[in-house]
């Protein structure tokens, strides 16, 4: 059986581990760089994150951390970012190589005292090769999969004009509205600009008792220093300037898909200004040469719930649908049985 060498992650490695994340790997993005989980702030999660080496080669990272859930130590892709799981090399995409490392990554976890793993892949739509014999390779090691269901709209060959005909009839007319209204959309710049987005997002987030998961500092540092290329953020106008909609945007240059992180909006009497937000979000696709704009998911609870009203809304815009796989395998039974329903 091959035998690939495992180094737990050591800062030193921030540089090599970045690299092989955005050119050298399959499934990466930027949030699984070092560049962005170290934003988080030292001691706000103990880092279990692993580095795989085939000899001298680094052929794939596992962004996770430990986490104590009833008194057991569980290992989990990075609470830190959206995807953790395994960002393997296009040399790794052999079955029996990828069954191997998993054999490899289970018998080490067990022994540093894990009783259970739970992994969160990158989704097909963010990797730049499909990912089902990553996927095989953790079915064949017993991990057992939840699915959340994800909305995309695929941009890449198709005119502004054929985007909008796929757009529901409710849609084509609450767009029409915006645009008698005035409405105009422009990036935000300022600091300024960012605060009053941040104040639309807080109040919008408040009616479900929820908070951004981002500090508007986070959000400011993004735009500003930490992710300049790939943070975008967008406003929506009325002709007097106020802002009555507003997105932070992901953009994955690998995959070419841009993402909305946040969407906030305020109602205006006369038009939706949601429908010109989404709208002004495709179009942003569109100039940008994206593949694809990802809208996100719209499951609570792993996946167990479907938030209806909010799916259907993203459909209305021509939305297919994608998944985002969570992996989980318990190590040890008897007193440790229950474990993952103490996770969710």
């Amino acid at each position: 059986m091959e035998t690939f060498h495992l180094l737990p992650y050591d800062p030193s490695w921030d540089e090599r581990w970045d690299r092989f994340v955005m050119k050298g790997s399959m499934n990466g993005t930027f949030l699984q760089t070092r560049r962005f989980l170290n934003y988080h702030p030292r001691g706000r999660f103990e880092d279990a994150s692993l580095m795989v080496l085939d000899g001298q080669e680094l052929v794939a990272v596992c962004p996770a951390a430990a986490q104590m859930v009833g008194g057991r130590a569980m290992l989990r892709s990075h609470p830190g970012s959206t995807f953790g799981g395994l960002v393997i090399a296009p040399t790794l995409l052999r079955a029996p190589r990828l069954v191997a490392l998993m054999e490899q990554l289970d018998a080490y976890w067990l022994g540093q005292g894990f009783t259970a793993a739970e992994l969160k892949l990158t989704s097909d739509l963010f990797s730049t090769h499909p990912t089902d014999v990553l996927q095989y390779a953790l079915y064949h090691a017993g991990y057992t999969d939840e699915l959340e269901i994800a909305a995309y709209v695929p941009v890449e060959g198709r005119s502004y004009e054929e985007l909008v005909a796929a757009y529901s009839f409710n849609k084509r007319y609450d767009l029409k509205k915006c645009v008698k209204a005035g409405l105009i959309d422009r990036p935000l710049h300022t600091h300024d600009e960012l605060s009053v987005f941040y104040s639309l997002l807080c109040q919008n987030l408040r009616k479900f008792d929820a908070t951004p998961v981002h500090t508007l500092r986070e959000l400011v540092d993004f735009h500003d220093v930490r992710l300049c290329d790939e943070a975008r953020f967008l406003g929506v106008f009325t002709p007097e300037g106020e802002m009555v909609a507003g997105a932070c945007l992901f953009w994955f240059c690998q995959a070419r898909v841009l993402h909305t992180q946040y969407l906030a909006t305020a109602p205006l009497k006369g038009c939706v200004p949601s429908t010109y937000l989404y709208d002004s979000v495709v179009r942003a696709g569109l100039n940008l040469g994206a593949r694809c704009v990802s809208f996100g998911t719209s499951t609570h609870d792993r996946g167990r719930v479907l938030n209806t009203g909010l799916i259907q809304n993203k459909e209305g815009y021509g939305a297919l649908h994608s998944l985002n796989r969570i992996y989980t395998k318990v190590y040890r039974f008897g007193p440790y049985a229950g474990i993952c329903s103490a996770w969710r």
